[in-house]
């Protein structure tokens, strides 16, 4: 039996939390962290750009159990004015950084009525409640929709909880603190965190005059920043930023490494500093650790929620091998191998490299193991 009762077992769940977060905000200090805030640090935006670039992009095709490919409408026309690779990208963009993708299914087809269309919504607009029953409600703009015309799918899902982890909500305090170095950072060399110099003068001075001083240096230098002035023998010292001052920068680099980490992402392919960004011993290889490790546990996902909109005994499949081509030198090499040891056909090598099929009465004139 379980150990609690109803009460204490809802209780000890993530589900008020993740009700709270279900758009992704957070709080770091005064810096209130919401998906479109998080999106403005550039370190978020581009592990997110990169996931979602790559994702989109890699061709989708539907497959019947017994392997044959076939024409989905749903993979045709995903939802009226999108194409595929936006739709996909619009997924992933939901994903990461709401946790939860909500479609709502806007058009039926074939005998058994598998939806041909999916309208993705903003996960904002949902409320996602679970009765004492276990009976889960879903709410789009306070209007209930039937659980059967929803498509749903869960970045990282918790026991006992409707809806997926934000990563944007449980990052909060490290996004936040890359948005709050990035503010500093503004104010420091733009509104006057330090004066650009100081101005010595050689005699007593007035208030008045010395704010005049101050306005006219001001206007002269086009810049916010008002000098430092001082009465006594007149001098001109500059103010530059010291290595401590200017420690904010590491900050900042230390934060993509950090954001990086949280999505996944290698920082050397966002343009981060990386202990193992040389350490590839080439594009290829660089290629399959982010295919293995970032983006196979996405593609999974995708490919296990899409294929549930089909009809029953099909499936979709990414292809990856456009991720993993090598130098032209190194590619010939590995069709070669493939074609003389039988696993590969001329014609299964030239659509690896958008080529046209050959026409049968060409192909028999290629010699054994050749590649046209």
């Amino acid at each position: 039996m379980w150990p609690f009762d109803r009460e204490k077992r809802q209780q000890l769940t993530l589900e008020d939390l993740l009700r709270e977060s279900g758009s992704g905000s957070g709080n770091f200090a005064d810096t209130v962290v919401t998906p479109s805030s998080a999106l403005r640090l550039a370190s978020v935006w581009a592990c997110i750009r990169l996931l979602s670039d790559c994702v989109s992009t890699l061709p989708l095709q539907a497959h019947r159990r017994d392997g044959k490919e076939f024409d989905s409408p749903l993979l045709s026309s995903p939802a009226a004015g999108w194409s595929l690779a936006d739709w996909l990208a619009a997924i992933m963009t939901s994903l990461l950084t709401s946790g939860n993708l909500y479609g709502i299914i806007s058009a039926r087809s074939g005998p058994r009525l598998s939806p041909s269309q999916v309208e993705l919504t903003d996960p904002a607009n949902w409320i996602v409640t679970t009765s004492p029953e276990g009976r889960i409600t879903y709410r789009y703009r306070g209007r209930e929709v039937d659980p059967a015309d929803i498509w749903h799918v869960k970045a990282y899902p918790y026991p006992g909880s409707p809806t997926g982890l934000s990563p944007i909500a449980f990052a909060a305090e490290t996004i936040g603190l890359g948005l709050s170095t990035r503010r500093f950072g503004q104010a420091y060399f733009s509104d006057g965190a330090m004066p650009p110099g100081v101005l010595k003068i050689g005699r007593p001075a007035s208030a008045e005059q010395i704010e005049l001083v101050k306005e006219r240096l001001s206007h002269a230098t086009k810049g916010r920043r008002k000098p430092l002035v001082v009465t006594g023998e007149a001098s001109w010292t500059p103010l530059s930023v010291s290595p401590e001052q200017s420690q904010f920068l590491d900050s900042m680099r230390f934060n993509v490494t950090e954001i990086c980490r949280i999505f996944g992402v290698p920082a050397a392919m966002v343009d981060g500093q990386s202990e193992d960004s040389n350490t590839y011993a080439n594009l290829e290889g660089r290629s399959l650790h982010f295919l293995q490790y970032s983006l196979t546990p996405w593609l999974i996902r995708l490919e296990n929620a899409i294929s549930a909109l089909l009809p029953r005994g099909s499936f979709v499949k990414f292809q990856t091998g456009g991720l993993l081509k090598a130098t032209t030198k190194e590619r010939y090499e590995a069709y070669q191998i493939a074609l003389a040891s039988g696993f590969r056909t001329v014609q299964e090598i030239r659509e690896l490299e958008d080529l046209p099929a050959l026409p049968p009465a060409e192909l028999q004139l290629i010699p054994q193991g050749g590649v046209a």
